[in-house]
């Protein structure tokens, strides 16, 4: 136990040290790979993570996924306030239905990429970020082809999709 509280300790001491460091030209290196460079940028530094540590690339790989669960988070409480509603047609009760367990998968997948970006297991990162992508993008198809008429939720589906690219692609560059 007295070694566990050591490692703490000295965990907490790295991260603090690290602490206002975040290194914004890294970042911006990082995301001018992107699909979508400026929302790879923003999303990022707008993170409240970012603040309080960015020095290194995986710091920022985990930043980013943690950015893309948020998003997704979002999103499932937006469908879930959809499914709320009275009056919605039952195909896209069906659609929104399906989207919330793709949304909630995806949020679980993104954590475990978390996890195995934390252990430096980055074969494993981009398994999930894929699964999650996958989630989502089966989302969009049966928006598309079922209900379709939920704008806000196709927007979010292609926000999602680009931040999980982005991690993906920082991803690729550490291996």
């Amino acid at each position: 136990m007295k070694q566990f509280a050591g490692l703490l300790f000295l965990c907490i001491l790295l991260l603090s040290s690290n602490a206002g460091d975040a290194d914004s030209g890294l970042i911006s290196n990082l995301c001018k790979h992107s699909d979508d460079p400026k929302l790879c940028l923003a999303s990022i530094q707008d993170s409240p993570e970012s603040r309080n540590f960015a020095a290194t690339n995986n710091e920022i790989e985990i930043i980013a996924i943690s950015v893309a669960s948020a998003n997704a988070s979002a999103t499932s409480t937006y469908i879930k306030e959809k499914l709320s509603l009275e009056d919605l047609e039952p195909a896209m009760e069906v659609t929104l239905e399906d989207c919330q367990k793709n949304y909630q998968d995806a949020v679980e997948q993104l954590d475990d990429s978390v996890s195995a970006m934390l252990a430096n297991a980055h074969t494993d990162v981009d398994v999930w970020l894929r699964a999650a992508i996958s989630a989502i993008e089966s989302c969009d198809s049966d928006l598309v082809s079922r209900a379709g008429n939920d704008a806000e939720l196709s927007q979010r589906n292609k926000v999602f999709l680009k931040l999980c690219k982005n991690a993906l692609m920082i991803n690729k560059m550490l291996t």
